[in-house]
């Protein structure tokens, strides 16, 4: 027989757990919408595009994961000759996007290889 504070327990491990998997999605969301962006930020087509957006999300799972994004995306903007100083708000913002549509449920499908907006 379960007691109350096995119950609780299972309540805290269960909230734990849908609590990571909602970190998770919503920060794969926000890398996959922040490629995106910076691929059309700097109108990147074709294979410079794609390897773009390959490079940014291949950032996932270092450390300093944030850090290691932007200095990837600084070097593209820098190689482009553009101003990265944009950059670091249009993660945090696309971050905070990304969040809300995960939390809410409105979060649908990046299509990653249909052309930038």
């Amino acid at each position: 027989m379960a007691t109350t504070f096995d119950e609780r327990e299972a309540a805290f491990e269960a909230k734990f757990a849908h609590d990571e998997e909602q970190r998770f999605l919503a920060l794969a969301r926000r890398d996959k919408m922040f490629a995106l962006w910076a691929a059309a930020r700097l109108v990147l087509t074709g294979g410079a595009r794609d390897a773009l957006i390959h490079d940014l999300l291949a950032v996932q799972g270092f450390p300093n994961h944030d850090a290691a994004l932007l200095r990837v995306a600084a070097t593209a903007f820098a190689a482009a000759g553009a101003d990265a100083a944009e950059v670091p708000e249009a993660l945090d913002r696309l971050g905070k996007k990304a969040r809300e549509q995960v939390l809410l449920g409105t979060a649908t499908p990046i299509d990653l290889t249909a052309p930038g907006p």
